[in-house]
């Protein structure tokens, strides 16, 4: 429809330039900014929309200036003649031609003679008569899951703090495929670029959309490779960032290690060494990694070391990290498990003004609650009884807290039972393989076997006496008895006892602050289960750095959207959520008339579930559909 002339003049009046008042986060100070905007009357009601913006161009600060670039700006728009805009000052006839310029390449496509405002209202139904028996459904990918993680890794602001490191957009845009791909599908390189090439969006959604433009398993190792390059920098940005978003009080420091194992030899590896293995691979070599994490299971820093590499030993490095990564160390509660807690550590702990809470790695034999003093009884999460009672035992100066605990007590039972069990079905093994044909019957190297069976099973070992007898050198017989012992050791009855030097510290306070260890656990678990870090196949230790650390990039995107989750009350592990996600599909709609082809890309509508989920992280759930078509000639 075309207006008529008094239409059009209603609706340059309704035209205006918007001054809009801004203030410097950094500097404090204020300053303007404009816009070019419309008042339009929309099914009703009458709504204001910002048409183009101006920038913070001087020259606008003066009303009269506004005006006289508004009255030529809205004249060039609508091809109209205005009386005595001749007199206006060349400044602002140049300054309304610049942003007539940008007018024109922003609606270029728009015919404003015919629009009823700018943008023009879209229609609530595009009708095309089409083929039914054309429709079709090309090129179905995952894209929940994906669209999720990079609008989280936006609100994170990581392309800016990598833009600031150095990195050029490609190399941003492709560490982002390589965190979320870590994050969703836990992989290989290798198989990775198969996800990224047959079944996931995600690749597109960085501008890598071409069929040409593929992403190699070479790229991701040389990507992963420049971020652990900037580890430190990287860490101390998404950790401020991190601790800002959430408005943590950062005073908790949670300290631990794990270790993952390697498949192969790894001959030449300086990293892969055996050592104590917390997954029970003692016949793989293996990488010691730690973790300094907040209350929240978010990853302050890490640190990778050999596999033999002790607990204790790696304590005084992360003091000197925590240095290098706080303002000030002396608001910082430490909290630790007994395999760093040795005398010497919590001495130099000490040393360094910090306070710290650990489990004990001695024992108080045949220890007893102070019948004078109170005992606090708290209930776990499954409503099971814990004894606590502050005291001070003699020869130390810091404070212990005694912890029962029926619960553990009959775990603790129930592994040794095992143990037990496994020790003499081994044993029995041994006496019974005498009598058979080809087995080891020579008394030194029998006894070799029964050395190799009590080092295996130590902690029970030294409850039997065990003899072998033998005939010319030749054993003939094994046989064993369990020693009668009494049970006085704290440990067999489900008790423990926490450590200090915080003063004034009570049962309810030390509880809690030692329990956040948990979110260690939580991490390490997710680290190896969710994000299958273990095994390791990398074969140089340089890949195996930056494998281990682009997991630990990936954990901290993962523990963003699941802290936010929890905050809304949605508890799902990770897997969970990937499963959700990923019900959410985006696909190519293909369809023709007589004179067209069409090509709709549209995502399918969220689940309940999904939806819940965006809803809590405060994410869009749907992009806008690409429309393409093809004529007929």
């Amino acid at each position: 429809m075309m207006l008529a002339q008094h239409d059009i003049s209603a609706y340059l009046a309704s035209m205006f330039i918007r001054q809009v008042k801004k203030k410097n986060s950094k500097s404090g100070k204020i300053f303007f900014q404009y816009q070019l905007a419309q008042a339009s009357r929309i099914e009703g009601k009458v709504k204001q929309q910002s048409i183009l913006y101006l920038g913070s161009e001087p020259l606008l600060a003066d009303t009269e200036n506004r005006k006289m670039v508004l009255d030529v700006l809205q004249a060039k728009i609508f091809g109209q003649s205005i009386l005595f805009t001749e007199d206006y000052p060349k400044s602002v006839h140049e300054l309304a031609e610049r942003y007539f310029e940008k007018f024109q390449i922003k609606y270029k496509d728009i015919a404003i003679e015919e629009s009823v405002s700018i943008p023009p209202v879209k229609d609530k139904a595009q009708l095309e008569t089409i083929d039914v028996n054309s429709i079709g459904v090309e090129d179905s990918r995952t894209f929940g899951g994906e669209h999720l993680c990079s609008q989280i890794l936006e609100k994170l602001d990581f392309a800016h703090c990598l833009d600031s490191l150095g990195f050029k957009k490609k190399e941003i845009e492709l560490a982002h495929i390589s965190i979320i791909s870590r994050a969703l599908f836990s992989s290989s390189e290798y198989k990775t670029t198969q996800y990224l090439r047959d079944n996931s969006e995600l690749k597109r959604m960085f501008g890598f959309g071409g069929e040409n433009e593929q992403i190699s398993h070479y790229s991701l190792y040389k990507i992963s490779d420049k971020l652990y390059d900037k580890k430190d920098l990287i860490d101390k940005l998404l950790y401020k960032k991190l601790t800002g978003l959430f408005n943590i009080k950062d005073s908790l420091v949670i300290y631990d290690l794990s270790n993952t194992y390697f498949e192969g030899r790894k001959a030449n590896s300086t990293l892969a060494r055996y050592g104590r293995s917390k997954e029970k691979r003692n016949d793989c070599k293996q990488v010691v990694f730690t973790g300094v994490i907040n209350a929240q299971g978010f990853i302050r820093y890490s640190r990778i070391y050999e596999g033999n590499t002790p607990d204790v030993s790696t304590l005084e490095d992360m003091i000197k990290d925590l240095k290098a990564h706080s303002d000030t160390i002396s608001d910082k509660v430490v909290v630790m498990d007994a395999g760093f807690a040795s005398e010497e550590n919590l001495q130099y702990l000490t040393g360094q003004k910090l306070k710290y809470v650990c489990v004990s790695r001695k024992q108080i034999k045949d220890y007893h609650i102070n019948p004078n003093a109170p005992v606090y009884t708290i209930k776990d999460k499954r409503d099971n009884p814990i004894e606590l009672q502050v005291f001070a035992p003699e020869g130390f100066s810091d404070t212990w807290m005694y912890v029962k605990s029926d619960q553990k007590r009959i775990k603790e039972q129930s592994m040794a039972d095992k143990i037990f069990i496994r020790f003499e079905e081994e044993l029995i093994s041994l006496s019974n393989g005498l009598d058979k044909k080809g087995t080891t019957k020579k008394i030194e190297k029998v006894w070799e076997r029964i050395g190799r069976l009590k080092e295996k099973y130590r902690l029970v070992s030294g409850r039997y006496t065990i003899e072998a007898d033998a005939n010319n050198g030749i054993a003939t017989q094994v046989t064993w008895q369990k020693k009668e012992t009494e049970k006085t050791s704290a440990t067999e009855h489900g008790v423990y006892f926490i450590r200090t030097n915080i003063e004034k510290s009570n049962e309810i306070q030390l509880w809690n602050v030692y329990n956040t260890v948990r979110e260690v656990e939580a991490t390490f678990r997710c680290l190896k289960t969710d994000l299958q870090l273990r095994p390791v196949h990398h074969q140089k230790d340089e890949r195996i750095e930056s494998h281990i650390y682009l997991s630990l990039l990936a954990y901290q995107l993962v523990n963003t959207i699941r802290h936010m989750l929890k905050e809304n009350g949605i508890t799902s592990d990770w897997r969970n959520i990937v499963r959700i996600m990923n019900t959410q599909s985006i696909q190519s709609i293909i369809f023709k008339n007589e004179t067209k082809k069409f090509c709709v890309r549209k995502p399918s509508k969220p689940i309940k579930e999904a939806l819940d989920i965006y809803q809590a992280t405060n994410t869009k759930s749907m992009v806008p559909d690409k429309k393409k078509y093809v004529v007929y000639h």
